[in-house]
């Protein structure tokens, strides 16, 4: 499938659980870190940034041992781009582009990636465009060259697409036209088009033309609106190499592209809604000058909320903690899901374990045990070069104010000083900071 499907939020919801519910236990990583005090994550996972001289972002985290390599080419760009009364374009577009380009046939790109055993995909989203290729490292370069000659020269052959429109109602029959649960959350808390349908309706599409593509195209498929990243066991010099000869797009010239502004969220939001399961989203935003600091406030966090909810007393069936950019803004969000009868008192719960990070410093057994679950996670993660690919891709979509920053990407949850937690908490745990989002049985 090329597409980032919509599930309806019930779906998406029993999903997120099932995926949650397998982060509780503690990854089995086969190294562990022997130093004392700060957790470092290996080299290979900090990444590099740099802009290429046509104006285009490379973001590369190799390791040239790895098996495999990956490519994500984002452009900035989505459904929020969209014009009114052509809802579906961006998407519709990225269908069309897999189709190929005069020479480079989107049916032989796709035989070639399978007969290397790799994969190929799309996924479009409100603000952004990614296409991705995950392959094997002996096979990556000549199918990487391959699909950013398909992105940066399409053919947009109109030929194809009445094809590509009943394939995108197929997948609205299958996986609906209602946000998921993150699109819920992100909706919430931007102002905006809100759930502006990702793809589209079927008069919106058939009211498409290919006109309205090459022009979508021409003003947003620029270097500068562009970042590619790259994973895994291949060369940097190899990688530019492979850019050199495949990028058709001409250079961007200085101010050309004004990228996209960075909405501050509309804050505090409390919404319940009434639901068939019990599923949360508790947190606060993170100023920019705390960022490093939410890494390790979210281990902790994650290990008291863990103890409290699934261990003493079993009432969330799926957990997560996690610093997560939303539109440009991060922000510290615990996840849970329940069908416990008492779930009612989730985000009492969920309240008082925040707060408790302002007044409980963390223990000494705490803090070992943070340790601990680190070390094994990136030890499980150094050689996970397509997660990898697939995090970074997420993170340079996300607008910003200004360059890219690479030591914001990946940030390991890092020893503090003695109080830093506990003074981030002070600073950021405030009312006029807080987001609930509450689907539960007993609303209403």
């Amino acid at each position: 499938m090329r597409t980032n499907p919509l599930m309806p939020l019930a779906g998406r919801a029993v999903l997120l659980a099932l995926v949650l519910l397998s982060t509780v236990s503690l990854a089995r990583g086969r190294a562990r870190a022997r130093a004392r005090g700060a957790v470092e994550a290996a080299p290979t996972l900090r990444p590099t940034v740099e802009k290429l001289p046509d104006g285009s972002e490379l973001v590369l985290a190799l390791r040239p041992q790895a098996a495999w390599a990956s490519l994500h080419y984002v452009v900035r760009t989505g459904s929020r781009n969209d014009p009114g009364g052509k809802e579906g374009l961006a998407h519709l577009l990225e269908h069309l582009i897999f189709h190929g380009t005069f020479d480079v046939r989107g049916d032989d790109f796709q035989q070639a990636v399978k007969a290397a055993g790799g994969r190929f995909n799309g996924l479009t989203s409100a603000h952004s465009t990614t296409y991705v290729l995950e392959a094997p490292a002996e096979s990556f370069l000549p199918l990487a060259e391959q699909l950013v000659r398909i992105v940066t020269s399409p053919k947009l052959d109109p030929r194809q697409m009445q094809r590509e429109v009943e394939i995108i109602g197929t997948e609205s029959q299958y996986f609906g036209q209602g946000p998921g649960f993150h699109e819920h959350l992100e909706d919430t808390l931007f102002a905006g088009p809100g759930s502006r349908s990702i793809l589209g309706t079927q008069q919106t599409l058939n009211g498409i033309t290919r006109e309205d593509l090459s022009g979508f195209y021409t003003r947003h498929y620029l270097p500068a609106n562009t970042s590619i990243v790259v994973t895994g066991g291949v060369k940097r010099e190899e990688v530019l190499g492979m850019l050199e000869r495949s990028v058709r797009l001409p250079p961007s010239r200085p101010g050309e592209y004004k990228p996209a502004q960075v909405p501050p969220p509309l804050l505090p939001i409390e919404q319940t809604t009434r639901a068939y399961f019990s599923l949360i989203a508790y947190g606060y935003a993170v100023a920019p000058r705390d960022q490093g600091t939410c890494p390790r406030a979210a281990a902790l966090l994650k290990l008291r909320l863990l103890r409290s909810l699934h261990i003493e007393e079993p009432m969330a069936m799926g957990m997560e903690v996690q610093c997560m950019t939303l539109r440009g803004n991060t922000f510290l969000m615990a996840l849970a899901f329940s069908a416990s009868i008492n779930s009612s008192t989730l985000p009492d719960r969920m309240q008082l374990a925040f707060a408790g990070l302002a007044t409980e410093p963390p223990t000494a057994a705490e803090e070992k045990l943070v340790d601990r679950h680190i070390q094994r996670e990136y030890a499980q993660r150094e050689e996970d070069d397509l997660g990898r690919g697939t995090q970074l891709a997420r993170e340079v979509a996300q607008p910003r104010s200004g360059p890219l920053n690479p030591a914001r990407l990946l940030i390991p949850p890092t020893r503090l000083p003695r109080g830093a937690v506990r003074d981030f908490a002070r600073r950021t745990f405030v009312p006029d900071r807080q987001v609930v989002v509450n689907f539960s049985p007993f609303a209403g």
